[in-house]
């Protein structure tokens, strides 16, 4: 039995494949590669694997553990200059299953004129059919379970886009607020119909979202239960924890540069793994560009700033098209005091209705038992702009693209396509029942709150992750630029208002509302105010992407369509930092459909291993 293994015994086996990162996409490559009994796997991830942690496992939990040293890395933004110098909380899980681990529940897709652009940005084997082949197979859909879904009109999961054997279970909630189905409604109201299928390629509308949970159970699926755990006594499958990578070693002799060796720390001491195959990269879009930059990969002056040598040039890293990488969507919340009659998460605080839900999880009901957010809306930018102003931007979002460089106007003009488009979602709604959890405000005792999570889906504002240090444990510097084009922002004002002025005011969800928090009156008594609340209450939304795109190298790519590193023969990226445009989705279902795809690879043709560990010292 091989499993998990400490520092020497990994230090002394010799790899077909290293894995640095064991979360998402590192453990779905992992399972799938080991699959072959002949191929030896090793994965390196640098924090910790408790399988028994309420925090992450029971589904109503969702979202507790961030900010928690021990699985959730905790990073903040460098101060941003168009949020008046705040900096901005970047939360990444940390242990085995990484962000599936720590992130909340909502497993859905983008539109399938999304997928198909990442061909058409110059990457053949990578559209919409393609990626629906791996969606189905990383999944199994578990049919309707609740007569309160049947009866709302949500439908079971069609097998033409929906897996029935892959390790990630999804299922409809088994609680829902007394406003979910009130909202998706209010949104009908206001001209965004439901959309009973939005995984099926279409996903603008209001929705009812899948969650991967399982409902049979009441447990979150994510890549370390549903792919690693099942499978941890392959003898060909070895994982090492609390480790952090400090490089990669290369062979200097060789053009293409090939990777020979991970190098790490554990408890204070060095070491170096070898391997004849090849190295997968899946750290993370935050964290991926830093070991590479570690290694020597990327931009002279910024590898110089830290006394990095240079081994490769390559200036997509951490910048995707030379100026510009990472790209998050960004949200900003609004709350509403409700009817107190209405059920909501507030309940909670009282310890009588706690120990009902404790009681009720027992037997897998109860809002313990599932997610706490599964209604959306998303918006096609017509229900919240006017005709005026979308010509308006329109012509401010093509000059934006006249002035980027050639591979960010091919991205910049697909952007304002979808934005044109009807059919094209480009504004998100959630709703949250409940006072907003990271709101600095406080509830009043008794009180019962619904918040709305208001969010655009494709900014144009891209940012930057950079090594900051030489030490590997120094986190890296991460501006995601936010606001830096200003229309983003007026974008997400219009989306605000949306919620605030017509979602709020229109029956039948306006039935239950007592009094608006969030912002304030006087923080929405204007524009101008209101964009003074969004710079200062606004968030990340979690889904950093693009810091080591698929595209073509000159159009600022750091992998091609096979995922493989520019001028490397066998280094890859499998994470959402390969992703080279945002999508109007939550980003995990699309990074498990790149790993399965990735884990048909087998060994690249192994170079003389020794000679080439001799020469450089691993």
């Amino acid at each position: 039995m091989a499993a998990i293994v400490n520092a020497e015994r990994f230090a002394s086996t010799e790899f077909d494949y290293i894995i640095i990162g064991g979360g998402t996409a590192g453990l779905v490559v992992a399972t799938r590669l080991s699959e072959d009994p002949s191929i030896v796997v090793g994965v390196i991830e640098a924090g910790d694997w408790d399988p028994n942690v309420d925090a992450i496992n029971v589904p109503g939990l969702c979202g507790s553990i961030l900010g928690n040293s021990k699985y959730d890395w905790s990073f903040m933004s460098v101060p941003q200059t168009d949020l008046d110098g705040r900096s901005v909380f970047q939360p990444r899980g940390k242990a085995l299953g990484g962000c599936s681990m720590v992130r909340a529940l909502t497993t859905h897709r983008a539109s399938a004129r999304e997928y198909d652009a990442f061909e058409a940005l110059g990457n053949p084997g990578w559209n919409w059919d393609e990626f629906l082949k791996y969606f189905k197979k990383s999944e199994t859909a578990v049919p309707i379970a609740t007569p309160a879904a049947q009866e709302n009109g949500l439908v079971d999961p069609d097998p033409r886009y929906h897996g029935t054997s892959g390790p990630i279970v999804k299922a409809y909630p088994t609680w829902f607020s007394p406003l979910h189905f009130t909202f998706l409604d209010t949104l009908s109201e206001l001209g965004v119909p439901r959309n009973p299928d939005p995984d099926n390629g279409t996903n603008v509308g209001g929705a009812t979202s899948f969650l991967s949970v399982e409902p049979r159970a009441a447990l979150r699926t994510y890549s370390a239960s549903a792919y690693l755990q099942p499978n941890i006594n392959r003898p060909n499958l070895f994982v090492l924890t609390n480790t952090v990578v400090t490089k990669i070693v290369f062979d200097g002799a060789t053009k293409p540069l090939r990777a020979v060796g991970v190098e790490y720390m554990h408890d204070d001491r060095m070491y170096c793994a070898t391997v004849r195959g090849e190295v997968v990269l899946a750290a993370g879009s935050l964290q991926t560009p830093q070991i590479l930059e570690l290694s020597g990969i990327g931009r002279a002056d910024i590898l110089q700033k830290h006394g990095i040598q240079q081994i490769l040039e390559l200036p997509g890293v951490g910048e995707n098209l030379r100026q510009f990488s990472i790209l998050d969507h960004v949200k900003v919340y609004s709350i509403n005091e409700i009817d107190p009659d209405y059920e909501t998460l507030d309940d909670a605080l009282d310890p009588r209705v706690a120990a009902k839900q404790r009681e009720l999880y027992q037997s897998h009901r109860g809002y313990l038992s599932t997610a706490s957010v599964s209604a959306y809306g998303f918006l096609p930018a017509s229900a919240f702009a006017s005709d005026v102003q979308i010509a308006q931007w329109k012509e401010q979002a093509l000059e934006v693209a006249r002035k980027a460089p050639v591979g960010l106007r091919r991205q910049l003009e697909l952007q304002i396509n979808w934005f044109l488009n009807p059919e094209s979602a480009e504004g998100e709604l959630l709703l949250y029942p409940g006072f907003y959890r990271s709101s600095p405000r406080k509830p009043t005792p008794g009180a019962r709150y619904s918040s709305m999570v208001s969010s655009i889906m494709h900014p144009l504002s891209r940012g930057s992750v950079h090594v900051a240090s030489l030490d590997p444990t120094v986190p890296p510097a991460i501006d995601p630029n936010y606001f830096s084009t200003p229309l983003d922002l007026d974008m997400l004002l219009a989306v605000l208002k949306f919620a605030l002025g017509r979602v709020y005011r229109t029956k039948p969800l306006c039935d239950a509302i007592r009094a608006q928090v969030a912002p304030s009156l006087e923080e929405s008594a204007s524009d101008e105010a209101l964009k003074e609340y969004i710079k200062k209450e606004c968030a990340c939304v979690f889904h950093p992407i693009g810091t080591a795109s698929m595209l073509p190298q000159e159009d600022g790519g750091v992998v091609d369509p096979q995922l493989k590193v520019y001028g490397t023969s066998n280094l890859r990226i499998v994470d959402a930092s390969v992703i080279p445009i945002q999508i109007s989705a939550h980003t995990q279902a699309t990074v498990y459909a790149i790993a399965e795809k990735v884990g048909r690879l087998r060994v690249s043709d192994p170079a003389s291993i020794i000679t080439v560990l001799t020469r450089v010292g691993c």
